[in-house]
């Protein structure tokens, strides 16, 4: 029983980090046009034409594509996973312990693209972007640690509705099966 119950789980986790990375994919972000670009069609929808330092509103996945072909660069205000943006994130909540700071919904999945992206650009040389993925793979587990024991302690308080605003779409699955879990326990050993 426990072992079916630890596959449903895990189906289950992975089926919800699957949307919100699809949720992520389909934001709208601001980009910064490098060159001008023809009309172009991608994934069977028409962008552009667009001329050389405007600027454009896309779905992330457009955006990755654009990219990769040196037409657009993520908007600076816009990239959620920026290092330095990482940095000031995991430096509050390592200063304030108890409390839950307000992350972007999206963050983890902008994160788990951010990571994608620049492995597959590994094959570049330049050293200041391994130096990016190694502080980002330093930084991200202590960030999940972090997160981790203080969206336990909310779905042991209870009190879910009232954090949830500052909780990743990740987070806020998470918490409320841990409260369902948790308060389902309580009452069965007592019941």
């Amino acid at each position: 029983m426990i072992v079916w119950f630890m596959i449903q789980l895990s189906s289950t986790t992975k089926n919800i980090v699957e949307r919100v990375q699809m949720n992520f994919l389909n934001e709208i972000k601001r980009c910064v046009v490098l060159k001008d670009t023809p009309q172009l069609i991608i994934g069977g929808e028409h962008f552009g034409p667009y001329t050389a330092t405007s600027q454009a509103d896309l779905p992330i996945w457009a955006i990755e594509k654009l990219i990769n072909h040196g037409y657009v660069e993520l908007h600076q205000d816009e990239d959620i996973a920026s290092l330095t943006k990482l940095q000031t994130i995991s430096r509050e909540e390592e200063d304030s312990p108890h409390k839950l700071q307000s992350f972007h919904p999206l963050l983890y999945s902008a994160i788990n693209r951010k990571m994608l992206n620049l492995q597959s650009d590994k094959s570049s040389l330049d050293p200041r972007l391994y130096d990016e993925i190694e502080r980002l793979e330093r930084m991200v587990p202590m960030l999940l640690e972090s997160r981790l024991s203080k969206i336990i302690r909310v779905a042991k308080s209870g009190a879910l509705q009232d954090k949830r605003k500052d909780m990743t779409l990740e987070e806020r699955w998470l918490c409320q099966e841990l409260t369902d879990l948790l308060s389902d326990w309580r009452k069965s050993l007592f019941s």
